[in-house]
């Protein structure tokens, strides 16, 4: 009943099925699968950073220095005198799909080092991106700062490549502290901080950045979504199987009626006639 299955015609459908389709699900329910939980160990560090207590950024940043992952986020205090004679626009950041920059401003520290500072967003001006708007002034004087300590962007942890020519003066790509270090000749501390709040308060034209979203995100849903794909291919597989055995059987039957018809046919045509009977004396 089932001897179809291993022509040859029937072997392509089990190689599509079992070997392309079920292992391709699979491999990307596994993808899902690591993104939902990088999603999951992200959170959980973002959020103990948030509850914890903001500390000196003396003590989790230091000039030269890389900030691991497990401080990323860090509430981190800070105080000192912005430097607007060095400061930047990160470009291509958006708020509310409204196109703009990051202001990213060196703030000096008692010791003399500098920290940069992501002190918010401002709209672009016009409908050309390349042009840079007007930066409103930073505080004057000392500044005390509460901010998330960030790690220095790089095309490896943003995918963004670092462009550091043909833009226009005062634009930057990444808030890169190594180059920007270079640019400027600052003793920049690795990392940059994200104003929670400042004292004095700075500029309304000035719109912070948002504390960052708790959301999940769609992998876990993607993750049962694509071995879910891998059920239903296994199930239309057993059906397109079953329905052709029965199919088969069906023509099987229909041919042997058909067959036992015929014969019956024929057997009518080829019987003797009955013999005249004998005419009446």
């Amino acid at each position: 009943m089932y001897r179809f299955v291993f022509s040859w015609r029937w072997i392509r459908l089990h190689v599509l099925i079992w070997l392309i389709l079920i292992p391709a699900f699979i491999s990307l329910g596994m993808w899902q699968r690591g993104r939902y939980h990088e999603r999951k160990a992200e959170n959980a560090v973002i959020k103990t950073a948030m509850d914890a207590a903001p500390v000196p950024i003396e003590g989790v940043d230091a000039v030269g220095a890389a900030v691991p992952k497990t401080n990323r986020w860090k509430q981190v205090t800070l105080s000192g005198v912005y430097d607007p004679g060095h400061q930047f626009l990160a470009r291509n950041h958006q708020v509310n799909g409204n196109p703009g920059f990051w202001v990213v401003t060196p703030l000096t520290l008692s010791d003399g080092t500098s920290v940069l500072v992501n002190r918010g967003w401002i709209p672009t001006v016009s409908t050309d991106q390349q042009q840079s708007p007007d930066i409103p002034a930073p505080p004057a004087g000392k500044v005390a700062i509460t901010g998330r300590l960030q790690q220095s962007e790089t095309k490896g942890n943003t995918g963004i490549r670092d462009v550091t020519s043909g833009l226009p003066t005062g634009q930057i790509s990444l808030v890169n502290t190594e180059s920007l270090a270079a640019k400027t000749g600052l003793a920049l501390r690795g990392g940059y901080a994200e104003v929670i709040t400042s004292q004095p308060a700075d500029s309304g034209k000035i719109t912070p950045i948002d504390k960052p979203s708790l959301d999940e995100g769609p992998y876990l849903s993607y993750w049962f979504q694509w071995w879910l794909f891998c059920v239903i291919a296994i199930g239309g597989w057993v059906t397109i199987i079953r329905r052709e055995a029965q199919h088969r059987v069906r023509e099987a039957a229909e041919a042997a009626e058909e067959a036992e018809e015929a014969a019956e046919d024929d057997r009518d045509h080829t019987a003797p006639a009955a013999p005249a009977s004998a005419p009446a004396p």
